[in-house]
């Protein structure tokens, strides 16, 4: 059975994570970075608090940083691809929670559905408008 399992010590464990992410990113060491985020990610998938979908876009960044532009398409694409399957499972921790909203248990919207898609693909052209300026450059350099 789902329980919740948004108690301070998974919120302690997952603000931990972030952080160690963000040390480890700025060392450059974004293999590191990239396990601790993903292990946030899968704590927050069960917690009681909520993320914006812009925080699942930080492991994106740091694999693009790793050289490693095809894996951050590809997570963002599944992150994409996932938004409707994300948000269903979301629901059913609402209804095993016993959250409830007007006319039954707590739904995530239509409206919030497209607009996380909507931030998703202005996040896939943002790395790719990077990555394209990555690629000018060592065009550049080459000459």
């Amino acid at each position: 059975m789902l329980g919740l399992t948004g108690n301070n010590a998974d919120h302690a464990e997952i603000r931990e994570l972030l952080k160690k992410a963000t040390a480890q990113a700025n060392e450059k060491d974004y293999d590191s970075a990239i396990a601790s985020l993903l292990r946030a990610y899968e704590l927050m998938k069960t917690c009681s608090t909520g993320w914006g979908i812009r925080a699942y876009f930080r492991v994106a960044r740091y694999y693009h940083l790793a050289g490693r532009y095809e894996e951050a398409l590809q997570w963002l694409q599944q992150l994409h691809d996932n938004v409707d399957a994300d948000a269903d499972a979301r629901e059913l921790l609402y209804k095993a929670w016993g959250w409830r909203q007007k006319g039954g248990f707590a739904k995530i919207s239509k409206t919030l559905r497209s607009t996380n898609k909507r931030l998703i693909k202005e996040e896939i052209e943002l790395l790719k408008t990077r990555q394209q300026k990555i690629e000018i450059r060592k065009q550049k350099a080459l000459v």
